[in-house]
Formats: structure tokens, sequence, C-alpha cells
């Protein structure tokens, strides 16, 4: 947390040293494996990631339906942009833009990949000149020209390059990127253990995410939604049918896994992966499935180090210290209890959203999910009941700024749901929520959540907080 996130970025005391650890242990193989079941009121996340090779119909991805006047825009492979990115393959899609793998005319070759190809992000046309404008493309500019100086620059997806085209449906803000491997959504189950991801690279990652969202903050942004969903714009007492469609992003896909290998562009993914055939002739656009990077980016065959970095990235919902997108942000089940109580926000609640990441990401566990027992719909209620199980009361002064309308007749004094049955679930030290720990570790970890996961805002930590703690020592 910045203290005041209006002054400007800050840097580390000089006789701080913040520092990403370089990990010490290799893994013995590369396989999935099948999780256990998890205790009551622990969820355990299924596993939907098949090879992302094979082909995805299309009415898995954005539809025909998406494209109209102000949709998406129709691409076609051969597609020139902006007189110098060249569409290769579609590889990737959301509900606001689709991601396509290009190669840049103007690039100056010399065996580099890394400057030849790179990601295209074609917004909807309504995403902006409609009166409901994202910040993105700002933001993304804020992000790129702050200081380079700083230790969480190079773990922010960078804008290199945008623009606008124009189209059938409208004006299409479009952006360029440094190609990704893939999210963290997809990438635990390249190990063994329970498709967890290893102690030495979480802890990397750790110490990078806490470092772009310090640089973000730094820079006046708040990220809003550690796993990349757009379910910001869901009303608070969110309907069954608008938490269901909330869940589309649940997993923590805007965390990207760099690069390790650019000759496995041209050596695997353009040689192996087919190209999607297309007729321009077509009165309505076929939309084409999606063709990721995942398997083309280090060598999975071959045993590894450790050394993988991450990016945080999809700034899309993202606001301003100064001025917030929307008041209702984060995906339902990652909701920080100011949001989730309709009391004002700031850039600590990106702090809440993060711990809630972590244990998804690394333990393969969701800690909340807000799901009343018999069909599980979505309440408020029961996620602030989930809260109040692991983190304790809500302090008084928190609530005196929330909505009073939503608040009424819902606390007693100590600051507890009134009514509230015992969850009976176990605690962060359990081997339910943190599996796969050993003893001093867990301990570590734990300690690292509870200071993450304060519900009074104003208790959060900085990000030199996070990295001074134990779990991460980072800053010496």
């Amino acid at each position: 947390m910045v203290d005041n996130p209006n002054e400007t970025p800050s840097e580390p005391a000089p006789s701080e040293t913040v520092s990403t650890p370089q990990p010490t242990a290799a893994s013995e193989g590369i396989k999935g494996a099948e999780g256990g079941k998890e205790p009551e009121k622990v969820e355990k996340l299924q596993d939907d990631t098949a090879p992302q090779q094979d082909a995805t119909s299309e009415d898995d991805e954005e539809g025909k339906a998406a494209y109209r006047p102000g949709g998406f825009h129709p691409v076609y492979i051969g597609d020139i942009f902006n007189d110098r990115y060249k569409v290769l393959n579609k590889i990737g899609y959301g509900l606001y833009s689709t991601v396509w793998l290009v190669k840049d005319l103007q690039a100056t070759v010399g065996g580099d990949a890394s400057n030849v190809y790179r990601a295209l992000k074609v917004l909807r046309a309504n995403c902006y000149g409609h009166g409901t404008d994202t910040f993105e493309r700002e933001i993304l500019r804020c992000l790129r020209d702050g200081s380079r100086e700083h230790p969480g620059y190079p773990y922010v997806c960078h804008l290199i390059d945008d623009f606008e085209h124009q189209g059938p449906n409208g004006t299409h803000v479009c952006f360029i990127f440094e190609l990704m491997g893939e999210t963290l959504r997809t990438f635990g189950p390249w190990f063994p253990l329970n498709d967890m991801i290893p102690y030495e690279i979480m802890h990397r990652f750790t110490i990078q995410l806490v470092l772009a969202l310090w640089y973000a903050h730094d820079h006046g942004v708040i990220h809003t939604g550690m796993s990349g969903t757009l379910a910001c714009t869901i009303n608070l007492m969110a309907s069954v049918k608008a938490y269901q469609s909330s869940q589309i992003d649940i997993k923590p896909n805007n965390i990207f896994v760099k690069f390790r290998d650019y000759s496995f562009i041209e050596s695997g993914y353009l040689k192996e992966i087919p190209v999607p055939q297309q007729d321009r002739e077509e009165t309505e656009y076929r939309p084409v499935p999606s063709q990721p990077l995942r398997w083309f980016y280090f060598d999975y065959n071959a045993k590894y180090s450790a050394d993988f970095d991450v990016t945080l990235g999809d700034w899309g919902v993202s606001s301003w210290t100064t001025k917030h997108l929307t008041e209702v942000i984060q995906p339902v089940a990652l909701r920080a209890p100011e949001v989730i109580i309709g009391a004002p926000w700031d850039a600590s609640t990106d702090w809440w959203n993060f711990g809630a990441v972590l244990l998804e990401v690394f333990r393969c566990i969701r800690m909340f999910d807000g799901g009343v027992p018999q069909d599980g719909h979505y309440e408020p209620r029961e996620h602030l009941i989930e809260i109040n199980d692991l983190f304790g009361p809500f302090p008084k002064k928190l609530l005196e700024k929330g909505n009073q309308d939503l608040l009424r007749d819902l606390f007693d004094d100590e600051g507890r749901i009134k009514g509230a049955e015992p969850l009976n679930r176990p605690g962060l030290m359990s081997e339910a929520f943190t599996p796969g720990m050993g003893r001093s570790l867990r301990e570590y970890f734990v300690s690292f959540m509870n200071l993450l996961m304060k519900i009074d805002p104003e208790e959060r930590p900085s990000a030199l907080d996070l990295l001074r703690h134990p779990f991460l020592g980072a800053v010496q």
C-alpha cells in the first residue's frame, strides 16, 4: 500500500535492497497429477487444462453474435495492422477483445525472435468512444512510461505500441504486447505434485507480483481484479445468473508466465499448429479457434530449473487512485471486505485480492465462495460469514463507512454476522488450506496471508512490509 497514492513514485530506501532470489531446486519431471478431496467449505479447484494446441469450437469462444456494430473486429489470417503487424494465428480471446500472434514486419532480423513476434490485442469497438471508456490505454501508457528504475517495472506486462483500426463494426483500439507463454490458470499442471506450483517458484512469483503491484500503486494505478475477470459490472446483490457468469474467469488468468525460448515459435508453433481456414467472401464472419502458445515457450521435454518469471497484465478494468472506473470491483469470490459492504476503497484493496489469489494459484484452494447451501448461488452474507470465520470481526469504523441499506441488521455489536452458524472448517494452518507445506514454511505462509488480509484496509501492509516478511525475505 502507498501511504499517499498521489505522491510522486517512490523508490526503496538506500539502505534496503529488493531482490528476487534465484531458486536452487529443479523439478525432476513435468506431468499432471490428481488432487485429493478437501474438507467441506474448502473448495478444491478443478483442473480444466487440456493440451492447448487442440482446437476449440467457436461456441466456446466469442461467438458470431459478438461481431456486430460496436463489437469485435473480424480478423483474418494474413491481415496487416497499422502497416506493420501481420496476423499469423489466434492465441486468445476475452469478453472485450481477441488476441493474435503477429509478426512485426519492421523488426530487425538478426536471430532474435523476441523482437519479431508480438501479441496483438484488438478491443471491441464500444470500449472507447461510447461514453463508457475504460482507462486501459491511458493506464498502459502510464505504466510503460513510468520509472524503469523501479524494482517492479520488469514484472508488469508493458505496452509496446497502440493504434486505432477502422473496421466494419467501428473503430477499434489495438495494443501490441510482448508475447507471453501462458497464464497461471494453466501453469500448475506442469508440475507433478497435485498440480501445485513448487515452493521455489511460488516464492519467486510472489515476490515478483508484490513488486508489480508496488510499481502500479506508486504510479497511481489500482489493478482491482487480480484474476482478470470482468465481474466488476455485476451488481453487489448478484442474481444467480450474474454470479454464475462471473465464474468464467475466476481463475488467475491475468498473471502471465514469460517466454523462456522464443525459438520454439518458429521451430514448433508455426510448424505444428494449423492455420485456420477462413473465407473472406462469407457474408457472416466465422470466429476461429484459439491456439495458445502454452506448449511452445520452453522445452517441456527436458529437465528445467525454476527460473520462470511472471508479469501482471490485463489492466482493462483497472482504476486510477484518483478516479475509479466503477465502484463494484473484483471477482466476487476474491472481493475485498470493503467492496462487499459498499465502503470506499483504495489501492489497499489489491492486497486482499492478491492474498486470495495466492491460495488459488499455489495451493489449488479457493478461500471463499459465498455460496448458499443447496443450490450454491452467491450471497454477500455468506461471503462475509466466511471472512469472519478466517479473519475475525469487522471493525465498527469500517462498517460505519459501508452501505447501510445492505448492512442494516446484518452485523452484531461485535462485528460478526447475526445468526450465522459456525462453519466448523479448519483454519489456514490446516492441511486442508495449506496442503503439502512443512510446519515452519506453513507458519511463515499463514503469517504472510494474515498480514495481507486485514479486514480493515487501513491496517493492510505496504509493499516493503510484504517484501521484508520472513516468508519472502526479499529486502535486506
